[in-house]
């Protein structure tokens, strides 16, 4: 028996019901619990969670709003409990986050962002203020290698530890060639759709490394040539995350419009093979999906769902608000609705 299954064991003796648990809707909050349920479904960090105590007396807003995401996590994975109202942590995260304060609807992506951030920076014990230098003659993977160490000494928190992962990005002048390697942290890849009506995930992931030219007003300074220089720009996924979240771009950067494509997503387990993005030789970076949020309608008029995947039982439930599925079929994941995806490497 697992470690996670022995802690809901002792709460509780059908560890498959935990975790059912409805979020009210206290005024277009649909986006906040369809993120909300699909955190609560990565594994580990409930794990965390779950036993992590807090107090409101002098903390900072980041940490009030880790201390009312605890306490709701704990209070959804109590037996016997159905239904949850998320207004305390909302007020918190309105608190840290101003757009956050009315009850307008947002975009869940944006939300998952900044709400990550903040239970980083509770978290975060890393030391400030070491300046970054590499010699430009080490090789590819020792620089990300001295990158990374880097950063997580500066970014040293249990939700970084889940989510992060390092881009590799390359720079090429198209004029003499000289090429710039840079290694950046991301929390989720932000995927393009492709113009046809029904693809697959991996076309997506196919344009978001795809080789582009930078020309004209976006010319960037090659340091060879010491001017500035059409170039080439690609990336490739230098070290992948625990829990890789990957964003469907559906709305337009004036989101005034939404595509609709269905985007076939791999949804059974170890099914999603990520190995061929990698910067190195990697046979082994499977994934299994275990939560989507799901954005149904326009951007004038849209409604957040989750569909999620029990951690014991391995059934998929529908979360819709306050109202909780007893299963649906894999059948049922793959849809135009599909916006979040996320995904726990195995």
């Amino acid at each position: 028996m697992t470690l996670l299954k022995r802690l809901w064991s002792q709460q509780h003796s059908d560890v498959s019901e935990l975790g059912l648990c409805g979020l009210r809707n206290i005024g277009n909050t649909c986006f906040m619990n369809s993120v909300i349920q699909c955190l609560s479904h990565t594994t580990e960090l409930t794990r965390f969670l779950r036993t992590h105590h807090g107090s409101r007396s002098s903390a900072t807003k980041d940490q009030l709003i880790l201390f009312e995401f605890a306490k709701l996590i704990q209070e959804m994975w109590t037996s016997s409990v159905h239904t949850v109202t998320p207004m305390d942590l909302k007020r918190a995260f309105s608190a840290k986050h101003r757009m956050y304060s009315d009850y307008n609807q947002q975009d869940a992506q944006e939300f998952l962002r900044f709400f990550l951030d903040s239970l980083h920076s509770a978290l975060n014990s890393g030391i400030k203020g070491e300046t970054l230098n590499i010699d430009d003659n080490l090789s590819d993977n020792k620089k990300a290698d001295l990158t990374w160490e880097w950063y997580t000494r500066h970014e040293n928190s249990l939700v970084r530890d889940l989510f992060v992962g390092q881009l590799k990005s390359t720079l090429k002048c198209t004029t003499c060639g000289n090429t710039s390697v840079t290694f950046d942290p991301f929390w989720d890849l932000s995927v393009p759709l492709p113009s046809s009506s029904r693809c697959k995930l991996e076309a997506c992931l196919d344009l978001f490394i795809r080789e582009e030219i930078l020309d004209g007003d976006e010319m960037p300074t090659c340091s060879k040539c010491k001017t500035r220089r059409k170039c080439t720009k690609s990336f490739t996924i230098q070290r992948f995350p625990k829990y890789l979240v990957i964003h469907l771009k559906r709305f337009s950067e004036t989101r005034w419009s939404k595509l609709s494509n269905i985007v076939e997503f791999p949804t059974a387990d170890r099914d999603l093979n990520m190995a061929s993005y990698g910067a190195n030789s990697n046979s082994n970076v499977h994934y299994s999906l275990y939560a989507i949020s799901n954005h149904m309608g326009s951007t004038a008029g849209g409604h957040y769902t989750a569909l999620c995947k029990h951690p014991v039982s391995r059934k998929w439930h529908e979360f819709n608000d306050n109202i909780v599925s007893d299963s649906v079929s894999e059948n049922f994941l793959v849809s135009s609705s599909a916006y979040i995806l996320f995904y726990e490497r195995t």
